[in-house]
């Protein structure tokens, strides 16, 4: 048994902590190389001194290594090897010779009939040829990366069969909670465009059927998210802040006043029913939808309406797919718009559209660039809609026409320097959406018959742009998922294998050592016991602590904003200033309107950077103190080898989600007072714009504090999970350590007449375990 146990703590390199000093063995063509790796092999720690006291031993190893064995670890240095000689090759004539080199070794008593059959078991060639395939796919300098779809599905199937082959419940469990992570993940696609854009129509043709409603086509007036499930529409109401602010908006744009007045007038005292303090929501008919979205539909009710979440069990958003279909971007209710905005900051993909007798308008542009700059979006496929009206070349003068737009703006924003990012960042796709959607709802022949095959619509080429971006190889955050999960199923792995060693461990040991180990056991239990509670009441300090930093970061960002606004106030008035002074006129209100827009926004932008920074310093510095105190007992947090760093917990956080707040009422107030502005009352110009700047920022102030607050509040919770993660995997081991001593010593009469078949069971589960988890690497 003794042999049985040594042999597998060496293959599992247990006994090996630095480079072997013997060097590669490749003797294979000695006749007698198999009986003398046999021969070596046998030696135990419990027995290796009779052997190496032989000369005639010592003679026999002398013919595979030229370095003397005189000790225990050189006895080990060598079987390991071996076993790597071995480990490289399969052929059964080899793996025979040893075999018959074992059989002759029980006949001659030198090793024991059971240790025989363990050993002859442990080299079984098909396993030896499993290991091999794995090694020499590790070796490889780069595997050829695999699309998402695939990885998930071989990863989901690998956690399958390990549910089948260990059924012990902790191991199930953590399996279990790797299939529901990936089952759970979800992929974006924001479809933005101005009004008449298209956005239906090309939503109905991806989706193979007319989901949205023809009647909704062009004219939705709310945003609609749709989501694989069963079929249902809800619709979601304003809550009556959200429509106070619609009301205070309605007293600075004269477009929002007639939107309150018509909505007002229609409903009259049935308001206050629909909304309510916190937004109610609605089950409606799917087959009714346009009542509640359309703008067109007599009654109004897509005024009250927010939001609609729409199911479907269309085949297109099986994957986790979510479309976040918005509302047209000349929509009058600039709250639409931060609704809008707060969806898409968390879109994996956005698509803007562009109709192609009205495309890159205004406010297609500073759409576009407010995606990309601010917006946090990396990816933005720009379709051309109605592609069918227009000839190639035309298409083609829409397309420059664009560029040429957005180098304007970015030129007014004095950021040219970000054109080749912003172009490097955008794909063109023209498409006939009317057209496409006939190929997709059985009315083929109907788009033929125009001109149009399903591959000149175009549909095609944005199935694949959506494809490869979201599922393909180089999709980062599919990497990252497949990369995480299979960290956890390696984790569990690993955690299995640890106990399976154990088991053999305490198979090898007799009763009264067993026992020995138990008390040992519990001796340690109350100093265990101390450590832990000592970590984790340290653990929980330095967690109210991050929780308390807080408050000073909440300080930091009320003084930051305070001096944003006088920054946003001084800018205005030293640029009209200049204007009266250079050309005797007030600055055009475009000029004045970029200024606000981008002071806003590059200040806010550059006020997360730094609380992020100073969030990340404070999180680096309890890391390292915590994994300091780790350090004793053996622990890492974060990856091995390497130092802490903080930075890893927060990669990509603090990074979207900030400017979602609409900022057209204040430069409304500040542009309309520049209008008035004259050149001898500039105090009066800087003492209204600093009253507007404190009005309208509020609320602005308000969602960026709830915003850091809700996102480090959250950081915080995933970051001490994670720093108390390897004390919990620990404690755990030890309890199951424990179980596993007291089962052993209960069972040990039963245990003892099978430890051979038990032996070799573990052997063959560790083998497979090791096989998996060198597949996932």
């Amino acid at each position: 048994m003794g042999l049985a146990n040594d042999y597998f703590l060496l293959y599992h390199g247990k006994h090996i902590e630095q480079t072997t000093t013997f060097g590669t063995i490749d003797n294979k063509s000695q006749d007698d190389f198999f009986d003398i790796t046999a021969l070596v092999l046998c030696a135990t720690r419990k027995d290796y001194e009779k052997y190496i006291s032989l000369d005639s031993f010592n003679e026999l190893v002398a013919k595979v290594t030229n370095k003397e064995v005189k000790t225990l670890d050189d006895i080990y240095q060598l079987q390991h090897c071996l076993l790597d000689s071995l480990k490289v090759d399969t052929k059964n004539v080899h793996l025979e010779k040893l075999h018959r080199a074992f059989e002759y070794l029980k006949d001659e008593n030198i090793i024991e009939k059971s240790s025989c059959k363990i050993l002859i078991s442990l080299f079984d060639p098909e396993e030896l040829a499993e290991n091999k395939e794995i090694d020499n796919l590790d070796d490889s300098s780069e595997k050829e990366k695999i699309p998402f779809k695939e990885a998930k599905s071989i990863l989901e199937n690998t956690i399958c069969d390990l549910k089948k082959l260990f059924k012990t419940d902790d191991f199930i469990n953590e399996l279990s909670g790797t299939q529901d992570y990936l089952g759970n993940q979800k992929f974006s696609i924001g479809i933005t465009g101005v009004m008449n854009a298209g956005k239906s129509t090309m939503l109905n043709a991806l989706m193979g059927q007319e989901i949205l409603g023809s009647a909704v086509v062009p004219e939705t007036a709310n945003l609609t998210i749709v989501k694989h499930g069963k079929p249902e529409a809800n619709v979601f109401y304003w809550n009556k802040n959200e429509w106070d602010r619609i009301e205070s908006s309605a007293q600075q744009i004269e477009s929002i006043a007639d939107f309150v007045k018509e909505t007002k007038s229609i409903f009259k005292d049935e308001l206050d029913n629909l909304i309510k303090e916190e937004s109610v929501s609605e089950k409606v008919d799917i087959n009714n939808l346009a009542k509640f979205t359309s703008a067109e539909a007599s009654g109004k009710k897509c005024n009250l309406v927010k939001y609609v979440e729409l199911k479907s069990d269309l085949d297109f958003l099986k994957e986790g797919i979510e479309i976040v279909d918005t509302p047209g971007l000349d929509d009058p209710v600039i709250q639409r718009e931060e609704i809008t905005k707060e969806y898409l900051s968390q879109c994996d993909l956005m698509l803007h559209l562009m109709n192609v007798s009205q495309s890159a308008t205004l406010k297609d542009v500073e759409f576009i660039i407010d995606a990309l700059l601010y917006q946090n979006v990396t990816k933005l496929l720009i379709v051309i809609t109605r592609a069918d009206t227009v000839s190639k070349e035309q298409l083609e003068e829409v397309i420059n026409y664009t560029k040429t737009s957005i180098e304007n703006q970015l030129r007014a924003q004095n950021k040219d320097s970000k054109l080749d990012y912003i172009l490097n960042s955008i794909k063109f796709i023209p498409i006939s959406g009317k057209m496409a959607l006939l190929h997709r709802t059985g009315r083929a022949q109907e788009a033929i018959d125009a001109g149009y095959n399903i591959e000149d619509t175009g549909i095609l080429e944005i199935e694949n742009y959506l494809h490869e971006t979201l599922f393909g190889t180089a999709s980062n955050k599919s990497e990252l998922i497949i990369k995480s999960a299979k960290s956890q199923v390696q984790k569990t792995i690993e955690k299995e294998i640890k106990s399976f060693n154990y088991e053999l461990v305490l198979l090898s040991k007799s009763k009264e050592e067993l026992e020995a180990d138990l008390e040992e056991f519990n001796q340690k239990k109350d100093t265990n016991k101390r450590i832990f509670t000592s970590l984790k009441e340290d653990i929980s300090l330095y967690k109210n602590d991050a929780k308390s930093y807080l408050e000073t970061l909440e300080t930091f960002l009320n003084t930051e904003l305070i001096e944003l606004q006088n920054v946003i106030r001084q800018r205005v008035y030293n640029d009209v200033k200049y204007s009266f002074e250079k050309t005797k006129k007030r600055p055009p209100s475009s000029r004045v309107k970029t200024i606000v827009e981008t002071a806003i926004k590059d200040g806010i932008i550059d006020i997360i950077r730094d609380y992020r920074y100073k969030f990340i310093k404070k999180s680096q510095s309890i890391g390292e103190v915590c994994e300091q105190k780790y350090q004793d007992l053996g622990f890492v947090i974060g990856h091995k080898n390497d130092n802490f760093d903080a930075r890893g917990f927060f990669q990509d956080d603090f990074k979207a989600g900030f400017l979602t707040s609409s900022n057209e009422v204040l430069v409304s107030k500040i542009t309309n007072e520049v209008s008035k502005s004259k050149a001898n009352k500039l105090n009066d110009l800087n003492s209204s714009i600093e009253s507007f700047i404190k009005e309208e920022f509020s609320s602005i102030e308000t969602n960026i504090l709830h915003k850091a607050k809700d996102v480090s509040q959250t950081l915080i919770e995933n970051f001490f999970a994670q720093i108390e993660e390897p004390l919990k995997v620990f404690e755990h081991k030890l309890k199951k350590d424990e179980k596993s001593l007291q089962d052993r010593i209960a069972n040990f009469e039963e245990n003892e007449a099978n430890k051979d078949e038990l032996t070799i069971e573990i052997h063959k589960k560790i083998k497979k375990l090791d096989a998996i988890n060198k597949g996932l690497k």
